[in-house]
């Protein structure tokens, strides 16, 4: 064989392994803060607790009230319910929660132990009056109380029961809920048969003519940005503004936290304020350019005319972002 041609093959050959390198869509080791490295005692206390309605007003609810398994560890409602009735956003999934730079759709919340509500000058679910409604240091004691809780806090922790171990041992389980087993995590890991060819078809749509990359960006298929998409407000709150109310910035009027897209497809409901009802409303949403009468819409919000196979193809996509497993946490026994 010639110089040239050889030359010619093997860079053909290059060119084809780096078009067929996926290793950007890898998910990155679990992001742990120094002051709450994980640890197996830890986790377990934390998905008790997760599932426990003594952490909630009247002992009436829990955190998997609102974050279902079955529905993607999000809301099973389009907004969720608390102690004030219903609430004005849906519940965001947990799922692959860990690598999430700030909590809440409007951010106001820098880490998963902030956004438990149970760190003392954080509210959150636990301790908002709307939402569960619950006394922290009323709970501490009460659990501390429980001889199975104790002795389970002092294995995890070396100490009792306090509000800071409480949000500690929650944010230690909540990292774990990593959608590493999906089919599109083993795809990209090398197993070709993984996914479809119309799941494949789907994901060259999301990476080009669909725009999805743009703000769900690899390895984590969020920005963790935040952005106006102009979806119609709908609820029992007249106008949210989102990131404005934690920024004061008028061009944050109306943004809200890029999710991050596993196990969406299991989703009952879409958007801050559960909006939609299917993955084919979202895609129809952003197929007519959100709303362009929406004055601070972002402008990478365009047009699509994707078709109904481009629709098709890329709902077989992001199928194939869904750990069966994390669907199927249940509830531990309580002590």
């Amino acid at each position: 064989m010639k110089k040239t041609s050889l030359f010619l093959l093997l860079m053909g050959m290059l060119s084809a392994a780096q078009a067929d390198d996926l290793s950007a869509w890898k998910l990155p080791p679990v992001p742990v803060p120094k002051d709450n490295p994980l640890n197996p005692d830890k986790e377990k206390l934390g998905h008790q607790l997760l599932f426990d309605n003594r952490l909630s007003k009247n002992d009436s609810m829990n955190c998997a009230s609102c974050h279902l398994p079955e529905t993607g560890g999000g809301g099973p409602t389009p907004r969720a319910f608390g102690h004030g009735g219903e609430l004005g956003r849906w519940a965001p999934s947990w799922v692959n929660s860990a690598y999430s730079t700030s909590l809440f759709w409007d951010g106001r919340a820098d880490s998963l132990e902030q956004q438990t509500g149970a760190m003392p000058g954080h509210m959150g679910p636990i301790t908002a009056p709307g939402e569960m409604g619950g006394d922290i240091d009323a709970i501490a004691t009460r659990l501390n109380g429980i001889p199975g809780y104790k002795k389970a806090f002092e294995k995890a922790f070396g100490e009792g029961v306090t509000p800071q171990n409480i949000a500690k041992a929650i944010a230690s389980y909540e990292r774990t809920l990593i959608a590493s087993s999906s089919p599109f995590q083993r795809y990209v890991s090398g197993d070709r048969k993984a996914i479809s060819a119309s799941a494949k078809r789907g994901f060259d749509i999301f990476q080009g003519k669909g725009r999805c990359t743009l703000c769900h960006t690899p390895p984590l298929m969020t920005d963790n940005g935040f952005h106006n998409i102009g979806v119609p407000q709908v609820g029992p709150m007249k106008e949210d503004l989102g990131r404005f109310e934690v920024t004061k910035d008028p061009a944050d009027k109306g943004k809200f936290k890029t999710p991050s897209l596993y196990n969406s497809a299991s989703f009952a409901f879409f958007m801050h304020d559960g909006a939609f009802s299917s993955l084919h409303e979202v895609i129809d949403h952003y197929n007519k350019g959100g709303n362009p009468g929406e004055a601070n819409q972002d402008p990478l919000i365009t047009r699509l005319d994707l078709s109904e196979k481009d629709k098709a193809d890329l709902i077989a996509f992001l199928n194939t972002l869904t750990d069966e497993r994390l669907n199927r946490v249940h509830q531990p026994a309580l002590p």
